[in-house]
């Protein structure tokens, strides 16, 4: 019996000591969890500028003509937050607000860099003046590109822009109140 006693005693000790040293290595090995980081490359932030403020990511804008074009003005954040101008022919008149998922702008920047964005003309124009000017800027990757197309578009930029207007559009987007 003084036996038994003896081991159980023996062992007790053993598996304090031993959950006392796990704590321990556990607590000066395990630091706390990191915030959630934005993945990003070598050269600046996935989305947006280099700064810490809500950096614009994504922006496209269709200019008037004089006939019934669309002409409106979207704007995507870092943060998602995002904004819709409708200027004319739109069903959407006035500023708006709205939110974009990351999964979204991951999809903007994918196809972005499919298209061949970054390696496009900055400009493509000419004297025209009834035609309305599409235009695309990225902010992300290390990268800032806006390309401005009305004449001799490449076919990538419109189906880029597309896209984009397939994706941002539908947003629910929700009228902004008035400022004064």
């Amino acid at each position: 019996m003084k036996m038994q006693i003896t081991t159980a005693t023996l062992l007790a000790s053993l598996f304090l000591f031993s959950c006392a040293d796990k704590k321990a290595v556990v607590s000066t090995t395990d630091a706390p969890a990191a915030p959630p980081v934005e993945r990003s490359t070598n050269k600046g932030p996935r989305f947006g500028g280099p700064g810490r403020t809500d950096t614009l990511f994504f922006s496209m804008e269709r200019t008037p003509c004089f006939g019934q074009c669309k002409a409106y003005r979207i704007k995507v954040y870092r943060s998602g937050y995002a904004t819709f101008e409708g200027r004319a022919h739109v069903e959407l008149e006035g500023m708006h607000q709205g939110r974009v998922g990351r999964d979204t702008m991951e999809v903007l920047l994918k196809e972005a860099e499919n298209a061949g964005f970054f390696e496009l003309n900055d400009t493509y124009d000419s004297n025209v003046t009834d035609l309305p000017s599409s235009i695309i800027q990225v902010i992300g990757a290390g990268k800032d590109k806006r390309v401005l197309a009305r004449v001799g578009t490449p076919t990538s930029f419109k189906v880029l822009f597309e896209k984009a207007e397939g994706l941002l559009f539908p947003i629910a987007w929700r009228p902004l109140p008035a400022q004064e």
